[in-house]
This record gives C-alpha cells, sequence and structure tokens, in this order.
C-alpha cells in the first residue's frame, strides 16, 4: 500500500514585483541550456527548464539577482501594510487514491509573504550548486498523459483519474528513472521566470513542497509541459522531475 502521501494544489497570485528590472537581467550560459535541442517542446518549454537549471546550477547568485528584490519589496509592503488581510492554502493528503483528510492552513498575507521570500534567500544563499538537469521525451511524454487525463476531468490535480501519481507516470514512459514527482503551476501568460518564482516562493503553503521539489538534489531529469488551447483555455504548467537508475546513467 502506498504510504501517506501530501498534495498541494493552488492557483497562485501573482509575485509582486517592485521592479521590471528583475526580469530583464541577461544569465547566458548555453551549458544550462541543456533542452535547446528537445525539438518535441516548444520554445518556452525550453526556457523553463533553461530557468531551472540557472536556480540549480548557482543558488546564491539567483537569490541576488531576482529573490532579493522580491524580498526588499515584501519588507517595504509589511512595514506599510502590517500582516496584511488573513488567507489560507489547501493540504489535501491521499492514501492510494482516497482523501484521508484535508487541512486548511490559515495565514496572514503580507506577513506570509516576507517569511516565505526570507526562507528562500536564506535557503538559496547557503545551497551549494546542484546537478544540472537534462530533457528527458519519456517523462515529458508523462507530462502530455496528464494533462489530457486532468483536461478531460474539468480540473488539475496530481492524481489521474485512472489513480496513478506523477512517479507513476514517469516511471511508466521514462522506464530508465527509478523515481520522480511534480510541480503544477497556473498563472496564464506569466513570464517562465515568474513561474519558477512563484514555486520557489510557495507562499502560504505548508512545508514549501514545491520550492523543495524544483531544489532536490536528486534529480536528473525534467520535463516541462505548458497546457495550450485546443486542450485548454486556460494555462496550466506542469513541471515533471526523474531520477535516472545508475546503471542507465553510464550508458548515457
Amino acid at each position: 500500500m502506498m504510504p501517506l502521501k501530501k498534495f498541494l494544489l493552488i492557483i497562485f497570485p501573482a509575485i509582486i514585483f517592485s521592479g521590471a528590472a528583475a526580469q530583464e537581467v541577461v544569465w547566458e550560459n548555453p551549458k544550462l541550456n541543456t533542452a535547446k535541442n528537445a525539438v518535441y517542446m516548444k520554445q518556452d518549454e525550453k526556457d523553463m527548464i533553461y530557468e531551472i537549471n540557472r536556480l540549480r546550477s548557482d543558488p546564491p547568485r539567483y537569490a541576488k539577482l531576482f529573490v532579493a528584490i522580491q524580498l526588499k519589496n515584501a519588507l517595504q509592503v509589511f512595514k506599510e501594510e502590517g500582516k496584511g488581510d488573513s488567507s489560507y492554502s489547501i493540504t489535501t493528503t491521499y492514501r492510494d487514491s482516497s482523501i484521508t483528510h484535508i487541512d486548511t492552513n490559515w495565514h496572514f498575507v503580507f506577513e506570509e509573504e516576507l517569511h516565505a521570500l526570507q526562507t528562500l534567500y536564506d535557503t538559496l544563499m547557503h545551497l551549494k550548486p546542484l546537478s544540472i538537469l537534462l530533457p528527458d521525451e519519456g517523462i515529458y511524454n508523462a507530462c502530455i498523459k496528464h494533462a489530457k487525463n486532468r483536461a478531460a476531468a474539468g480540473s488539475f490535480d496530481h492524481m489521474d483519474t485512472d489513480g496513478t501519481w506523477p512517479w507513476d507516470r514517469i516511471l511508466k514512459y521514462s522506464p530508465m528513472m527509478e523515481d520522480g514527482n511534480e510541480n503544477l503551476a497556473y498563472n496564464g501568460e506569466a513570464p517562465v521566470r515568474m513561474i519558477v518564482m512563484q514555486l520557489l516562493n510557495d507562499a502560504g503553503i505548508g512545508g514549501y513542497g514545491h520550492r523543495y521539489n524544483i531544489l532536490e538534489a536528486k534529480w536528473t531529469h525534467v520535463a516541462c509541459y505548458a497546457t495550450r488551447k485546443p486542450l485548454m483555455d486556460s494555462k496550466w504548467w506542469i513541471q515533471d522531475f526523474g531520477k535516472i537508475r545508475p546503471k542507465q546513467a553510464k550508458k548515457q
């Protein structure tokens, strides 16, 4: 029997950006653009992998360039506005395909935003470089399978209507993998950096699960997929991560 698993599904609010400069910083390194020749991906999907690899290659640099400005802004908002209005997020706990309980996590919006960004900044500043992730077509196909399944269901969740979970799909479509997991995000047509930042921020999410999924050291491969018309009118992002089996890694 599958152990208890907690998943969080949230339609993310737009992150407060105090200046467009954070979006304009140029950070080019061809070695990090591992999905450049992945012809099965759209350009924005390749760009998201590039962004994740920027982060993983030099976490302190990422903190200084992109997190610091948001942290400064959040501190200013907190000083001027106080804790902010109360809000909440939902944590759903499953055993196999059954929901065991649902937890409501209350917080104050500006206070939690400041806390999330401060912990993110501190974490990245003390984090050593992580593995650079390679694209994987099998994992990408797992993303597509999940997107089609949830589009037909009319809602997004980590579990497919057939009861399968991210690691089930990843291992099925990419047998070279031995483990995997998933992030989901929604924010319309937002730039990929904003999507990555809101997952790293994870304000209101107990344990900052999306953040630590992106920062998980064991991952070796990744695929990013964005839903589009006619499949869905709204744009959801799926980030699927995988860890290759040791013997398969030696063959590559």
